[in-house]
């Protein structure tokens, strides 16, 4: 018999990937992998890049959460995995996590990390110059998600009692736990176990009952524009709209992506669409970038706008975009050309562009 796990190509988790399979060393696997790449189990949760703080942190009381993670934002998880099913104990490990850490303050959470300090860790993270949310941010996300972390099982099948136990954990307690657990298909004869989150929507609901007027601002405008373009370009993208200033949408490779982002100050703001190169190697990203721009040019995109290239961030990522000037961001709730505009421009990106990503990147 065998299991599927996650195929490595140059040192990133992509694809799947025949491995031997022992009951002794499921949990070592889906440790391993999710470890590598933390987006695998996150990725309907939030689109925000991930990292690992730790694993198998001690905690002072002795306890040892499997993966504690941290997104952009500075939004923490707490990652339990269990062998094949998932037994209702594994809850209460996940209240006995977070009890431990709300007990900590900053200095002493961050003695356990592989971060020193908060500083460090948001710096961990690429983050736009006129970007609105700023450390200052960062660090009352922080306080508050370790105070009370978002929690996350993840095993090969989640038990009907710990769905009903978690689910009702949700709606009752607006407690942000979830579920992960591994769909099976076959594909090309060869059997497939894919993450499949329990609860994401729940989850969403109670993050968007606690997001300011501005966030959810941007909550309203995203589910519009994300509604649409699933209509113009359906089976692309199962994700719901963030209260983010962005929204990310797959390219079917985990370092490119494309992007709707406000940018700029609360009163003049512009809307630009966007694709991201984040790979490892910066002269990787910048030939991307310059392959992206000639088939634009080769194919005859139904772009008018300029578009503009650059690299951003420290660690040589680079990106193309075209971008509109919107003002205010009531006027962008308003403004139904701009909506088209985003959802038509994404579109004819993704739909010419993925083509040549794929063969570049196969």
């Amino acid at each position: 018999m065998s299991l599927i796990g996650f195929r490595r190509e140059d040192g990133e988790i992509e694809y799947l990937e025949e491995v031997e399979y022992s009951e002794e060393h499921l949990e070592d696997d889906l440790h391993e992998v999710i470890h590598s790449d933390p987006r695998l189990v996150m990725g309907t949760l939030t689109t925000r890049e991930n990292v690992v703080l730790g694993s198998k942190l001690q905690l002072p009381t002795g306890k040892e959460p499997d993966l504690l993670v941290c997104d952009k934002r500075g939004t923490l998880t707490t990652i339990e995995f269990k062998r094949d099913r998932s037994p209702r104990s594994a809850v209460t490990q996940l209240f006995d996590y977070a009890s431990s850490l709300a007990r900590l303050d900053q200095d002493e959470f961050f003695d356990l990390t592989n971060y020193e300090s908060l500083e460090e860790l948001y710096e961990a993270f690429d983050h736009e110059e006129n970007t609105e949310f700023d450390i200052d941010d960062f660090e009352r996300e922080f306080a508050e998600g370790l105070e009370s972390p978002q929690l996350m099982l993840v095993a090969y099948t989640i038990t009907d009692d710990v769905r009903r136990m978690t689910r009702w954990l949700r709606d009752a307690h607006d407690l942000k736990i979830n579920c992960v657990e591994f769909d099976y298909y076959e594909r090309d004869d060869a059997q497939m176990f894919v993450p499949t989150i329990i609860g994401a929507d729940e989850t969403q609901e109670i993050k968007e009952r606690e997001a300011s007027p501005k966030q959810k601002k941007y909550r309203r405008f995203f589910g519009e524009v994300l509604e649409r373009f699933k209509e113009e370009l359906p089976g692309v993208t199962s994700r719901s709209a963030s209260s983010d200033s962005w929204l990310t949408i797959p390219a079917g490779h985990s370092d490119v992506e494309f992007v709707w982002h406000f940018k700029g100050d609360p009163g003049d703001k512009e809307f630009h669409v966007v694709m991201n190169f984040q790979l490892n190697d910066s002269a990787r990203n910048e030939e991307m970038l310059e392959t992206m721009l000639a088939a634009i040019e080769d194919r005859s995109l139904d772009i008018p706008e300029e578009i503009h290239a650059e690299e951003y961030g420290s660690s040589g990522y680079t990106r193309l975009y075209v971008k509109r000037e919107v003002g205010r961001l009531d006027d962008a709730l308003e403004d139904e050309e701009l909506k088209e505009w985003a959802v038509d421009r994404l579109a004819e990106f993704h739909e010419q562009l993925t083509p040549v990503l794929d063969e570049q990147l196969r």
